[in-house]
């Protein structure tokens, strides 16, 4: 019986290997199809809550879905049209900004008792003989850049199977002949639906707040692009963990650089901490609760084995695709006992 078992273990772990590998082989034809399917899960979401609002219930559901696709790819663009002319723009004032922190280094260490201070120049050549900066913002943007690419296929993705997605529920029952199994495998992808729309949906209303909360913050405080950075917090804190840090990391060092005071960089850090805290210990569970289902453990595995797979696309959906594997895994009889050791409280729907 041992060996039995062991057999199965070794097996599954096998398939797990080849799974990854062809997942991590395929990455360039595989990840724009999923953002795609992810994409319609939204786009019926969004279809459905329209739906919902009196005077629009008439307008058909194809027609929603179209709608909310091309206002989803309206603000895309628009978004990264803003991102880019802003981006600039800081690139732009660098030289004010590393006179102000020449200017900072100075006063620190002359506070300290520190008289010979080494010049800006010898620090650079310190730093880029230790640290490639400009490979670092070469590999940044290329990675901007593959991941724009792929979401403009994804996009088109989305087009297509817009108007095969009426139709699917009679293909899957022709498909499979079996009332049964037609049922139970359409019952899985409602599942799913439910767990993504639900989850990028809720996440989305959340970032948006904590964008919002954090330029008025911002703004009061003076910081320069205020909107920009409150775009930035937003857009990073769909990463686990990890992006509400970075997220707040950028705009603190910019008032750093730009007012020269550690107390005023000390009081944007405070403040915009504060709203990760509200947002990430009060808002989200109440809108997003357990929407997902992962242990904590599982969130952060998971962070790592899919940013491993697929960098930045594989960073933002680590949560909904590894719930999408639970429930895959919860519907084996032999695997389901794996999907309630990932889930947050050890129940499987």
């Amino acid at each position: 019986m041992l060996q039995f078992d062991v057999t199965k273990l070794a097996a599954g772990l096998i398939i797990a290997v080849l799974v990854g590998w062809l997942l991590v082989l395929g990455k360039s034809i595989l990840l724009p199809v999923l953002l795609g399917i992810i994409g319609i899960y939204v786009l019926d979401s969004t279809a459905s809550a329209v739906g919902r609002v009196p005077g629009l219930r008439g307008i058909p559901r194809r027609l929603r879905r179209l709608l909310a696709l091309l206002t989803i790819f309206l603000i895309v663009f628009l978004m990264a049209m803003f991102i880019e002319a802003n981006a600039q723009a800081v690139a732009e004032n660098m030289p004010r900004y590393q006179s102000n922190l020449n200017t900072l280094v100075e006063t620190v260490m002359g506070s300290l008792g520190v008289e010979k201070l080494p010049d800006w120049s010898t620090i650079e050549k310190t730093i880029s003989d230790k640290i490639d900066v400009m490979g670092f913002l070469q590999g940044a943007l290329t990675t901007v850049q593959g991941f724009g690419t792929i979401l403009f296929m994804a996009i088109l993705y989305m087009v297509f199977i817009l108007t095969d997605l009426d139709g699917m529920p009679a293909k899957v029952q022709q498909a499979f002949g079996n009332a049964e199994t037609a049922g139970r495998s359409l019952k899985i992808v409602g599942q799913i639906n439910q767990k993504i729309g639900s989850y990028l949906s809720a996440k989305t209303l959340i970032n948006v707040i904590l964008a919002t909360i954090s330029f008025v913050i911002m703004l009061l405080l003076g910081i320069e692009f205020a909107l920009f950075w409150a775009i930035l917090i937003g857009l990073l804190n769909y990463i686990p963990y990890l992006g509400s840090i970075l997220g707040v990391l950028f705009p603190v060092m910019l008032s750093l650089v730009q007012f020269t005071d550690l107390w005023h960089a000390g009081i944007a850090f405070v403040a915009l901490m504060a709203a990760q805290l509200f947002v990430g210990n009060v808002l989200e569970p109440r809108l997003v609760g357990n929407s997902v289902n992962l242990s904590g453990f599982m969130v952060l595995f998971s962070l790592a084995i899919w940013t491993a797979m697929w960098g930045l696309a594989g960073t933002i959906l680590a949560a909904p695709l590894t719930a999408v594997v639970m429930i895959i895994l919860s519907q084996i009889q032999s695997t389901r006992p794996i999907a309630i050791l990932m889930s947050e409280n050890g129940e499987i729907d």
